[in-house]
């Protein structure tokens, strides 16, 4: 069973770059490619550190490891849902007149 554990252990390094791949096209593709790695990075980097963290644990890993790694994802995401928040938040305000 170690040895099926160590192989998946492989799997998340292999997702981030293929996670990283795919925002970097999709940047590139963008009409504003800077303004759309600006918009994917925080989403990308909490999966990042998401995929990484299941990988210290499948191989085996610190705890220290993972709950740093669980850590990072929180604060990348809360940037994510802070950025999506600023963009949207002409949205919510209402018009009085």
């Amino acid at each position: 069973m170690t040895l099926l554990a160590d192989w998946l252990g492989w799997l998340p390094p292999v997702a981030v770059v293929i996670l990283w791949a795919e925002t970097a096209l999709l940047s590139a593709l963008a009409p504003g490619p800077l303004d759309r790695l600006r918009a994917l990075a925080p989403n990308a980097t909490s999966g990042t550190c998401l995929l990484l963290a299941l990988g210290v644990a499948l191989r085996d890993g610190g705890a220290v490891w993972i709950v740093g790694l669980l850590a990072l994802s929180l604060l990348a995401h809360a940037l994510d849902v802070l950025q999506r928040l600023a963009g949207q938040r002409a949205e919510f305000s209402r018009s009085t007149e």
